[in-house]
């Protein structure tokens, strides 16, 4: 599962600048093509099924390039109008998928934790925006199903910690010690939506980030 900080990210980290492509585009095969025609031997001339393969080559492969700028720009006007209509989403409260935890003062948002099985140990562990683990929360033991957790903002020193942005991740076994996988939804009220790598990501009021497509309801 991956979350909108993430996301982006990654996105950032892979923004490499773009290099000369290798590949023959339609131009150069035609140019290619027109050469092979002009130089080839009058007393030898290329054989009529090696042009026809060639060209029935060309063909294809312009049919296949059309057809990717095609779903490329259908792609940008589907993102263009998802964009437009998340901004319906701007002063609402959503749930979505994420493991984002935000701390202002006494302000602390909280997270829905969903377990497919009963789990005997339960611990929320906290980490800070380096990546740095401040706290383990024990939970003790949890049914299969759903409940809220709220960090209090505290260290595992007992003391409160430094408002910002904080992660959390789940640990859970059942009481034959296996490990179990547990997800995570964050709430928010969305404040602006912006445009990403091809991605709608919407901006909560606390600095947190969603994607769009991480949304599973709206919250009255």
């Amino acid at each position: 599962m991956i979350d909108a900080t993430t996301y982006l990210n990654n996105v950032n980290k892979n923004a490499q600048p773009k290099t000369p492509s290798k590949d023959l585009n339609k131009d150069a095969f035609l140019k290619l093509f027109v050469t092979q025609l002009k130089n080839q031997d009058p007393v030898n001339p290329m054989d009529n099924k090696e042009q026809l393969a060639q060209l029935a080559q060309f063909s294809t492969v312009e049919r296949l390039t059309n057809i990717s700028k095609a779903m490329e720009g259908l792609t940008k006007t589907v993102n263009a109008m998802m964009g437009l209509n998340a901004t319906g989403y701007i002063g609402k409260k959503v749930m979505a998928r994420g493991f984002g935890v935000s701390k202002k003062g006494s302000e602390i948002s909280s997270t829905n934790i969903s377990l497919p099985v009963a789990c005997k140990t339960v611990y929320v562990d906290i980490y800070d925006k380096d990546g740095g683990l401040i706290r383990s929360v024990e939970m003790g033991s949890k049914d299969a199903g759903k409940f809220d957790f709220k960090w209090d903002g505290k260290d595992k020193d007992g003391k409160a910690a430094e408002d910002g942005q904080y992660r959390i991740a789940i640990r859970a076994e059942t009481a034959k010690g296996k490990k179990v996988l547990a997800t995570t939804e964050v709430s928010g009220k969305i404040k602006a939506v912006n445009m990403a790598g091809g991605q709608n990501v919407l901006e909560l009021e606390d600095g947190r980030k969603v994607l769009l497509s991480n949304v599973t309801r709206v919250v009255v």
